[in-house]
């Protein structure tokens, strides 16, 4: 099933693509009268079109399949980025492109990109509404963990939860949200061969029996996707569910991050110093102004020093604008919250834009972080999760970052739950860390740094 939502997601693109294309040649013909061959006098301007229509299509999330694709909402956010990528394209093609069109061109592109690919959408969802899309769920373990399960699928169109199946005879009939517990784990023989079920998720935390075991094994060998809890929330969550593991499953499970393959030991660190450089030298001109800034509208140092935690649990000093009044730092009993009275108004500007972050990069030079890895934490908090919160300590297998997987998908806290929370998105990054990974989270950081989405 999963496999199934990415070719989904493929398909939209690839007829993104056609029609961004076709768009292009109808406003040119319309225009003049005309069919013109765009992609042989113009390649260089539709490549660089193309590129910045998925991009932004890709930063507004137009990729996403949580809610029908013609919804109001979906709507506004795809006309937003066809706007934008639109007049970018119109004011980049006007000056350095010599197949330059009339305004009246891009005008009509407007109009008929969007009339294509609102029209593309509405029947892609009315195919794949009346095809088998919706994924046929049955949880195993109608537990703590089952509804954990229940409540994610909840989220996502594309899954409809039939129901729960548990050994326990206590729980036959008990209602779950809108499923119930249907039967025991016998009953997954006869609905895999009434071809009755897509997907089965073990959402049980305790070692399976093996005769569970054996039901799994020989449904999945009859064409049934099987996963256990942790590997599924992983795919639609992003996370690891880690009061739902156990020393074997970690024991056993495979995370690249803490791998010395050649990104992890080369190529991801010559990439943090190629980009730190190249950061602060296009950063200096604003570094200069923030500076002017800070020391203008209230006393103290330009700079914030604080001593975090890093790899191994070896101790260094962060560096970052300093946004709140001197002194006040100490204050933790109000980190976290949405009106913070320590923090200045030149302070609220830098943190909402994430520009107080920008001397991290100093940071990321010297070896003590990374640009993307989890957050750095002082040694008091440090202290306080690994003593409250599991598996804390694996967070530290590798270096911190200005960015992470965890500040892009979930708010700033200081408490333990959020603690739990963040902790599974991090030990999510550690397990699957690639280049493919750390571009996606540095995609989701550009977003939340323009529109002031995500987390700090």
């Amino acid at each position: 099933m999963l496999k199934r939502l990415r070719r989904k997601k493929l398909i939209l693109m690839a007829g993104d693509f056609l029609l961004i294309i076709t768009a292009f040649y109808l406003s040119y013909a319309i225009r003049y009268g005309e069919f013109v061959n765009v992609i042989y006098h113009g390649s260089g301007g539709l490549a660089l079109s193309l590129l910045t229509f998925l991009f932004l299509f890709y930063i507004a999330e137009v990729y996403s399949f949580e809610g029908k694709l013609y919804r109001f909402r979906y709507l506004v956010k795809l006309i937003i980025a066809i706007v934008i990528a639109n007049t970018l394209i119109a004011f980049v093609l006007y000056f350095f492109d010599p197949f330059r069109g009339s305004r009246i061109v891009f005008i009509l592109n407007y109009f008929i990109i969007f009339s294509l690919l609102f029209l593309w959408r509405y029947f892609f969802e009315l195919f794949f509404k009346y095809s088998k899309v919706q994924s046929r769920v049955f949880i195993v373990g109608a537990g703590k963990a089952g509804k954990e399960v229940y409540e994610d699928l909840c989220k996502f169109e594309y899954f409809k939860v039939m129901g729960f199946l548990d050994d326990d005879e206590k729980k036959k009939g008990l209602i779950i949200g809108s499923a119930k517990v249907v039967g025991d784990t016998s009953m997954l023989a006869s609905l895999a061969e009434n071809d009755s079920v897509d997907t089965v998720v073990v959402a049980i935390t305790h070692s399976s029996s093996p005769i569970l075991l054996t039901r799994i094994m020989n449904i999945k060998f009859n064409g049934v996707d099987t996963y256990d809890m942790p590997t599924f929330y992983g795919h639609i969550a992003g996370k690891v569910p880690i009061l739902h593991i156990n020393d074997s499953w970690l024991g056993y499970a495979d995370f690249y991050g803490i791998r010395k393959n050649v990104y992890n030991t080369k190529v991801k660190m010559v990439i943090d110093k190629v980009l730190s450089v190249f950061g602060i030298i296009v950063f200096l001109p604003l570094a200069v102004v923030v500076a002017i800034a800070i020391k203008a509208t209230s006393r103290g140092p330009v700079f914030f020093s604080q001593e975090r935690v890093s790899i191994n649990a070896k101790t260094f000093k962060i560096v970052k604008f300093r946004t709140m009044e001197c002194g006040q730092e100490k204050e933790r009993n109000l980190a976290g919250s949405k009106v913070d009275p320590r923090i200045t108004d030149v302070g609220r500007i830098l943190r909402f834009f994430r520009i107080d972050e920008i001397p991290q990069l100093w940071n990321v030079l010297k070896g003590d972080m990374s640009i993307i890895g989890p957050r750095s934490l002082i040694k008091e908090e440090v202290e306080e999760f690994t003593s409250k919160v599991p598996y804390f300590f694996l967070r530290h297998s590798i270096r911190p970052g200005i960015t992470g997987w965890a500040q892009v998908n979930y708010k700033h806290g200081v408490c333990v739950e959020d603690s739990i929370e963040k902790l599974q998105y991090d030990l999510f990054y550690i397990k699957n860390l690639s280049l493919a990974l750390d571009f996606h989270i540095f995609l989701k950081t550009v977003k939340a740094v323009l529109f002031g989405r995500g987390a700090r």
